[in-house]
């Protein structure tokens, strides 16, 4: 394939430079959505759509239409950036610092977005085509819950054969990561005036003591093999008043379990084991208004692509051809789009060059080496799979 490299690596910097200076909180993403459709109508792309949810799409045909595509997806929307006087450089800017190019979304995920598209645009400048098509899919509203994905995969009226997730994988093929599970576990009180503790039952006491047991507990969760430990944080503790003179009647703290070796159950069974005598009540749905804790046995899963996997080991042999060295398998430790996926049982791999340690960060930075690597793989990968 006859290539300017140099070009191709200088147009997808500069795109990832407009793509960071164009903030795109989630339900804030049209803008970028419209910089996005514009640039793959700008390099050609046989289609490109913005569906009724706000997602992005644009498709370069194959040569065997009967093939499933080859889909590259990333999301549009990315976090608050915070305080910016704590950045080095304003957080829209994007700014070149020595190898990196440093802004908000810069890891997550607008940098990898940038080689997805111009790793197909290689293609189109090279006048080859893949022999499926290759779809690139950029989704809305990731960040909080993934309701672009879902909408995408739901409204699927194309055969898909692999889709490569772009969030940070620091140009490793990740296999997968831990499902979310989530629950309220709330304890019941007695409320009173402050001014006659004796009077009230204190539940906070009992949220107290259920912490620090679960600092210790928490050891004897189990572990996949592959995807790592399963974890659980304490986030957001609640009590039902608002006024700093009256004893709660209750208080309740989410639980945020990340896991690929345990069920709901066998979650309910920890926490409840854990409480002993305490007076819980568990509830379910993300942390989310009241609902019951579902009753499954069935294991926790993000996604999870074992690596004997043939469309594994082929996208392997082809990122590693391009890249000039043998692809690393990893995993991720955060949640992606890709748990969406496999309910319509499509194949998932993750490949993007940007770095875990970056995403949500002050000073997000990708390296611009790490770009051209995955360009390189990228563009070996689309043309060959």
């Amino acid at each position: 394939m006859t290539l300017d490299w140099d070009t191709l690596l200088e147009d997808c910097i500069d795109f990832t430079q407009r793509l960071i200076q164009t903030p795109s909180m989630p339900f804030e993403e049209a803008q970028l959505a419209e910089l996005v459709a514009a640039e793959l109508q700008k390099l050609n792309f046989d289609q490109v759509w913005i569906d009724e949810i706000g997602n992005v799409n644009g498709r370069i045909r194959g040569t065997d239409p009967s093939l499933g595509a080859l889909v590259l997806n990333t999301h549009l929307d990315h976090v608050d950036p915070g305080e910016p006087s704590l950045w080095s450089v304003p957080p829209y800017s994007g700014t070149v610092v020595g190898d990196r190019i440093v802004g908000r979304g810069a890891c997550d995920i607008k940098g990898p977005l940038a080689v997805q598209v111009y790793s197909m645009a290689a293609l189109l400048r090279a006048g080859v085509r893949p022999r499926r098509d290759i779809v690139f899919s950029g989704v809305v509203q990731e960040e909080i819950g993934g309701a672009g994905a879902k909408h995408w995969v739901e409204n699927l009226d194309y055969p898909v054969d692999l889709v490569v997730l772009g969030e940070p994988s620091d140009n490793k093929i990740a296999l997968g990561h831990r499902g979310i599970a989530q629950m309220w576990v709330q304890f019941n009180g007695r409320s009173a005036h402050a001014s006659v503790p004796e009077k009230a039952v204190n539940p906070n006491y009992a949220l107290a003591r259920f912490i620090q047991a679960l600092s210790t507990a928490k050891e004897r969760l189990s572990a996949h093999e592959l995807l790592g430990p399963t974890t659980v944080s304490p986030t957001i503790i609640e009590v039902d008043t608002t006024s700093t003179n009256v004893t709660p009647a209750w208080a309740r703290v989410c639980l945020d379990f990340r896991t690929a070796s345990e069920s709901l159950n066998s979650l309910r069974d920890f926490v409840q084991q854990i409480a002993a005598d305490l007076p819980i009540l568990l509830e379910d749905a993300m942390c989310t208004p009241p609902k019951l804790f579902p009753d499954s046995d069935e294991l926790i899963y993000g996604y999870y692509t074992p690596p004997t996997e043939p469309k594994l080991q082929r996208s392997k042999a082809l990122i590693g051809q391009g890249m000039g060295r043998e692809a690393e398998l990893s995993r991720y430790q955060f949640a992606t789009d890709g748990r969406h996926f496999v309910p319509y049982n499509l194949t998932i791999i993750g490949y993007g060059p940007s770095e875990e340690s970056q995403a949500h960060v002050v000073d997000e930075y990708i390296s611009i080496t790490k770009m051209t690597e995955s360009l390189r793989g990228h563009v070996v990968l689309i043309s060959e799979y």
